[in-house]
């Protein structure tokens, strides 16, 4: 449908990327308008957070606490890095606690010098290891310091703004089982109002990603499939941690964060293992209430695409697609359902 919204920013994108532009972005809103033509939408089993809830949060007799049982050997390690948002991290852990059975896991848990009452998780979260930092490291570093505490043959890293699904560890470590080619997976991940947030990512020639199937219906059949893809976002991803400690981590010239898991799904490959997204495991992401988009944030995802561009250059100009073949991608991305 054909809105002064959209309109408006034709001219805008045509203005700043020319007409290759105009065409690569048309083909993204047909796709969405395609799904929108079947009745695919899907309704998650989430927490919303209304307002005044942060507030009332952690008073005494308000929170139940969660206990979770401790593993000796586990075999997943899943790794939740956390700064303030409370009740986020709270509704987190209680979707973890109902939906991942079968599998011995271990819980991590980086605090990063919060400020509210997330300094206090051994109140009102039991079972679990939490790491209180003496300073702030911000997400990559902290991700990478709670890594060294990990028992277990997966390292899940999971944001603490997501509530993931019935079922989505399983998906993850199932994959992973299977086939020992693999070495790092990710979830479908999903808006609160049902819409995906990512199916995969795609890594363009000049090393901008394209959250591939978003805004789109979660059940759509080209959602839905398995596939070897570029990158997973990392609010959820599997790893093995043996590859991890290979690789040594996220890299920290990309600290404090933005295009880190990029690089990783790219180290992943370089070592001979393949990056695969899993749609059986589904986790709804909250996406921008931990850190809203602003100039700086801006600045820094544009100054770390242009370090990984540096870094990846002669895999991204012989491997990688250019935006205005994204329909040809497309194509090819199916023929292997």
């Amino acid at each position: 449908m054909i809105t002064f919204h959209r309109i408006k920013n034709a001219f805008n994108i045509l203005k700043n990327e020319g007409w290759v532009g105009i065409k690569y972005h048309w083909a993204l809103v047909r796709d969405k308008e395609k799904g929108k033509r079947n009745d695919c939408h899907k309704v998650y089993d989430i927490c919303f957070i209304e307002e005044g809830d942060a507030e009332r949060f952690g008073k005494e007799g308000v929170l139940k606490p969660i206990v979770f049982d401790e593993h000796i050997e586990p075999l997943v390690s899943i790794l939740i890095p956390v700064y303030n948002q409370a009740i986020y991290t709270y509704y987190c852990l209680q979707s973890i606690k109902k939906y991942t059975k079968n599998i011995p896991y271990e819980i991590i848990i980086g605090d990063d010098c919060s400020t509210d009452i997330s300094k206090e998780m051994e109140r009102w979260i039991k079972g679990v290891h939490i790491i209180h930092h003496h300073e702030n490291y911000q997400f990559l570093k902290n991700c990478n310091k709670i890594s060294v505490e990990a028992k277990g043959k997966y390292i899940v890293f999971l944001n603490n703004d997501t509530q993931v699904q019935q079922g989505w560890l399983e998906a993850l470590v199932g994959v992973m089982e299977a086939d020992k080619n693999i070495g790092l997976a990710g979830s479908k991940l999903v808006y609160p109002d049902g819409l995906v947030q990512e199916a995969g990512g795609i890594v363009w020639k000049d090393g901008y990603v394209l959250q591939y199937g978003n805004g789109r219906q979660a059940g759509e059949a080209a959602l839905n499939f398995k596939r070897v893809v570029d990158y997973i976002s990392g609010a959820a991803i599997i790893v093995r941690r043996e590859l991890w400690e290979k690789i040594e981590g996220f890299d920290e010239r990309f600290a404090p964060a933005y295009y880190e898991d990029v690089d990783l799904a790219f180290q992943v490959r370089e070592r001979g293992y393949q990056v695969v997204y899993q749609p059986d495991s589904e986790v709804v992401h909250f996406e921008g209430v931990t850190e809203r988009m602003d100039d700086g944030r801006m600045i820094k995802i544009e100054t770390n695409r242009k370090l990984f561009h540096e870094k990846w250059n002669k895999v991204l100009e012989k491997q990688h697609y250019k935006k205005e073949n994204y329909t040809q991608l497309v194509k090819r991305m199916e023929k292997y359902s």
